[in-house]
């Protein structure tokens, strides 16, 4: 059994309305906008092993051709293609639907989903998230939001897993690491491994929130690395950032991704109205993507961001609108004219205006056909 849903015309408008608003963003840090395939040979969706196949979308039996999982993977390859010339770094920006495949035991569950996001491939500087981060938030700040958002960046890096895990590279290192980023605490007592080291281990995953305090105890249990040395370089730039836009930053070093694409900076947008907790966005670094797909780049960097649309969708406020909705109606068959004419006059003035094309002469009739179509007024025309 498969589950599609259809979606509400209301919901089209509002997505309508964030796409412009975020492409608009977009252009004016100098992006520009490509349009991968929706369909892709399943070595390009899986790219270096990034993808599991089980989670792709096949359109013939052998899952030879697929539908796009997520658009990262295929704009990496056209960079290394049709793009090959063009001069890096490489700004591009993107919108479409992605195809999610989940299985139960008696059912397949398929989900479009509605992305829009970036990507920066190529930039020579030791941080590209500072550029990538700024636009999400200056993007995400050009939407209509409600008031409760919220909203908090969590941030984390592959490279503080290593570090974590670096001495257990011969002992138990997958387990760990399992019960780390599914934060089974009960897995991580079952373990046989060192009780001072299950301690700090267990520590760790409850080990996150402000990312100066984080680093400093990070410091403690691990010593000076560049890693961290990085990280505070990072959070020093991205604080002045974070509180123009009055967006909470937050460190949690057991946060990985769920898809097998990043190595380096992780990210993910969380919007939290008191309720429920909802990931708005998501990105990170796929250096080692770019040199899959690009082995003879000069700069092996590649970061962006891809937004949830359904999700911020539930994030904005309802819009209402100034523009009147004009029901033009006319008696008189002879008079249909006038009423196309009276359209364009109306339109040019900013009105919404629907012309009812047939003949009405019934007062009752005409007030019905005005519910139907939403408008606020009727204007004759005689």
């Amino acid at each position: 059994m498969t589950d599609i849903k259809e979606i509400k015309l209301v919901d089209v408008k509002n997505n309508s309305n964030i796409i412009n608003n975020l492409n608009s963003i977009y252009k004016l840090w100098g992006y520009e906008e490509v349009s991968p395939s929706f369909i892709n040979t399943l070595e390009t969706i899986k790219g270096r092993g990034v993808i599991d196949e089980n989670q792709v979308v096949g359109i013939v039996s052998n899952n030879a051709l697929c539908l796009r999982p997520e658009m990262t993977t295929s704009i990496v390859k056209l960079s290394s293609t049709r793009l090959i010339n063009k001069k890096r770094p490489i700004r591009l920006f993107t919108n479409g639907m992605v195809f999610d495949k989940k299985n139960n035991k008696n059912s397949i569950k398929l989900q479009e989903k509605l992305q829009s996001g970036i990507e920066l491939i190529g930039y020579d500087t030791k941080s590209p998230e500072i550029e990538v981060i700024n636009i999400l938030f200056d993007a995400i700040d050009n939407i209509n939001l409600k008031d409760d958002c919220n909203l908090c960046l969590l941030v984390s890096t592959t490279k503080i897993m290593d570090l974590i895990l670096y001495k257990y590279k011969n002992n138990n290192f997958e387990e760990i690491k399992k019960s780390l980023v599914n934060f089974d605490q009960d897995n991580l007592c079952k373990l046989e491994i060192d009780e001072d080291d299950k301690y700090i281990l267990k520590d760790l995953l409850f080990t996150r929130g402000e990312p100066t305090e984080i680093l400093k105890k990070l410091k403690t249990i691990f010593g000076t690395s560049r890693t961290l040395d990085d990280l505070n370089f990072l959070f020093e730039t991205l604080s002045k950032i974070s509180n123009r836009y009055g967006v909470k930053l937050q460190l949690d070093p057991t946060f990985q991704p769920h898809l097998n694409l990043y190595e380096g900076i992780v990210f993910q947008l969380i919007g939290d109205n008191g309720k429920n907790k909802s990931v708005i966005a998501k990105g990170g670094r796929y250096d080692e993507l770019v040199r899959f797909f690009s082995p003879n780049e000069k700069i092996f960097n590649g970061i962006g961001f891809t937004i949830s649309v359904d999700t911020l969708r539930n994030f904005i406020k309802e819009e209402k609108t100034d523009k009147k909705k004009i029901l033009l109606m006319f008696k008189d068959s002879y008079l249909l004219e006038k009423g196309m004419n009276e359209q364009k006059v109306q339109q040019k003035r900013g009105n919404i205006a629907v012309l009812h094309l047939n003949p009405c002469d019934d007062l009752t009739k005409a007030n019905q056909i005005m519910k139907e179509n939403n408008c606020s007024e009727i204007l004759w025309v005689n």
